[in-house]
């Protein structure tokens, strides 16, 4: 990558999730290396604001809020041109279905190749893409990073193409395992009543149609119709709102509001997690949750659901448990043939498949061999 000295970075949000995260760490490792990092943020919000502005020069093309250093106020046009007129840009990383509306301007501005990275499967797409996506897509990117096999696949329904490419998602291996080896398991739970007489299983994640906490509902309701020993909690919904509104009342129709747990957004998802004992995805789409890789870390068996993405790739036999599309009752009766000992070596194997098969240093090589592939052609 001799030839690349600067990179320009494309993010539809400075929101703390996956994709922003996954781009955070792509960022970090370049400059690291000693390239020039530019980013540019179409939408001012998120809670990562901060820290990328502390670290990166950064764009705005939508702002709300006075920037602040190393930021640049503008409309579309006019932070594209200042970034055109300031910095010849080598190559550009643009993150998210939610950004590639914007591809035919900066296809436009820069003489420079475009890897767009996908994070998305076929119903975000439709939510956050514009009416076009596939369209500009790949007819504007040099290459096309898909964050699993499940998206890429997904992407080549719309066109077969050797522009694709699969690189999964990550998380910070070392850092969750630290996390976990610190974290005093008995006094979590503790904190969050998550008695010693029952085994918990988790979810985590938005309140949203697709992650399907109502269907984790219905597999905790049927669960428990059966037996007593165990117990459900869900991390990420905050308690109140229309939507806890609607889960607490079906809890109390189905009668087991009181083996259910709604914990708010908290930065001890990973330690909630660890004292834990099964982590289920009950998600309907989700192209590859990163923190299903945290749970795994965390030795925690991970059951989900076929032809829903991500964890439907993960999970196999040795690590946990898939049953059909949706079927609750399927999911259920193989939750209650859990044991201490099985929980105990599907949590193993688990960690052990994240530690062999993902991980930073696994998918910054395989972005790097992407990088040089075009860097070569040019």
């Amino acid at each position: 990558m001799s030839k690349l000295k600067k990179i320009l970075f494309v993010s539809h949000d400075a929101n703390r999730a996956g994709a922003q995260l996954f781009l955070l760490s792509v960022m970090k490792h370049f400059k690291a290396k000693g390239y020039e990092v530019i980013l540019l943020i179409i939408n001012d919000w998120g809670n990562l604001k901060g820290e990328l502005e502390s670290q990166f020069e950064v764009y705005f093309l939508n702002q709300t809020a006075k920037p602040k250093k190393k930021s640049f106020l503008g409309s579309k046009k006019t932070a594209l041109e200042i970034i055109q007129n300031k910095h010849q840009i080598d190559l550009i990383y643009l993150n998210t279905i939610a950004s590639v509306d914007l591809l035919p301007k900066l296809n436009s501005l820069f003489s420079a190749p475009i890897i767009s990275h996908i994070h998305e499967l076929q119903y975000s797409i439709a939510q956050y893409g514009p009416t076009n996506s596939m369209e500009l897509l790949f007819n504007f990117s040099t290459k096309i990073i898909a964050c699993s096999q499940a998206v890429a696949d997904n992407l080549s329904l719309y066109k077969a193409s050797d522009q694709l490419r699969v690189v999964h998602s990550f998380v910070e291996n070392d850092q969750i395992l630290d996390i976990c080896k610190k974290s005093d398991k008995a006094a979590i739970r503790t904190k969050y009543e998550l008695t010693n007489d029952k085994i918990w299983i988790c979810a985590c994640g938005n309140a949203d149609w697709r992650k399907a906490p109502d269907i984790f509902l219905q597999i905790a309701a049927a669960t428990l119709k059966n037996s007593d020993k165990y117990g459900f909690l869900w991390i990420g919904i905050p308690n109140e709102g229309e939507h806890f509104d609607q889960l607490t009342y079906d809890a109390n129709k189905f009668g087991v509001s009181a083996a259910i747990k709604w914990i708010s957004p908290t930065k001890e998802a990973v330690e909630i997690i660890n004292a834990s004992d099964v982590f289920l995805v009950s998600s309907r789409e989700d192209p590859f949750p990163l923190v299903v890789l945290e749970a795994a870390l965390s030795e925690k068996p991970i059951f989900g659901f076929k032809n829903t993405g991500g964890a439907d790739e993960f999970i196999d036999e040795t690590c946990g448990y898939k049953a059909d599309y949706l079927d609750v009752a399927q999911m259920s009766g193989e939750i209650i043939k859990l044991d201490t000992e099985k929980i105990t070596k599907l949590g193993i194997n688990a960690k052990n498949k994240v530690l062999n098969n993902y991980g930073f240093n696994i998918s910054i090589k395989k972005i790097e061999t992407i990088i040089n592939e075009i860097i070569e052609k040019c």
